[in-house]
């Protein structure tokens, strides 16, 4: 087999942080005293998803993502509350998320049966990352966890990869595979390091980047095995 090693990301690709995040945010804005609407999750999710591309691009420090994301949100939909309470919180509650994407555990049984080396490449908050990795049912699947905040390091910056390789025991990296939903983080930073890409699509999105490799549904995953 070509490849040895998989990266996995865990956010849209193997767990559903979409359902997670609509979850715990409105469940955030209830404990807050605000109206819980579908549309100011809505809101919340496009402020977070810029923010975070903002800190992919170096623009803004890990720490201020925390700190901007909430004061953004309650300017956006015109409310007052602490929003380092809020922020405090939300970790609390998107930690108890935990929905796996359809056939993604399939897709792990069926990697860990051929005896590929299989890792989390995500970034995120580790305490946070490892409860929903846990309790999903996912953990046992992988060999190796890499989260941001304990690497040092976020994708796509070149160095994450670069700690991940000299951590795990594939160092050749036309062995090695990225799978992940983020052009930015995954897609990008898999190329800029020289690894192949996989970019799971299930909206058909349009890129200028190109991937190694693009699917729809991540079950598709074992027809590129």
């Amino acid at each position: 087999m070509k490849y040895t090693t998989l990266y996995f990301d865990l956010d849209n690709t193997l767990l559903d942080f979409s359902a997670s995040e609509k979850s715990a945010i409105l469940r955030l804005l209830s404990l807050h005293g605000i109206d819980p609407r579908s549309e100011y999750a809505n809101i919340y999710s496009a402020i977070n998803r810029k923010v975070w591309e903002r800190f992919e691009r170096g623009e803004i420090k890990r720490q201020e993502i925390f700190e901007i994301r909430f004061v953004e949100f309650l300017a956006a939909i015109g409310k007052n509350a602490d929003t380092a309470k809020m922020s405090e919180d939300y970790f609390s509650l998107l930690a108890q998320g935990h929905d796996v994407i359809k056939g993604a555990k399939k897709v792990l049984e069926y990697v860990k049966k051929k005896g590929y080396t299989v890792c989390v490449t995500t970034n995120g908050v580790a305490l946070t990352q490892h409860k929903r990795l846990r309790e999903s049912g996912l953990e046992h699947f992988f060999d190796f966890v890499f989260i941001s905040e304990e690497t040092g390091y976020q994708k796509p910056d070149k160095r994450y990869f670069e700690y991940v390789i000299n951590n795990t025991p594939e160092k050749d990296r036309k062995k090695i595979l990225v799978i992940g939903d983020s052009i930015t983080s995954d897609i990008t930073g898999g190329i800029n390091a020289g690894i192949d890409t996989c970019w799971y699509n299930p909206e058909g999105k349009k890129s200028e980047v190109t991937p190694t490799f693009e699917i729809r549904n991540i079950s598709k995953l074992t027809g590129i095995l």
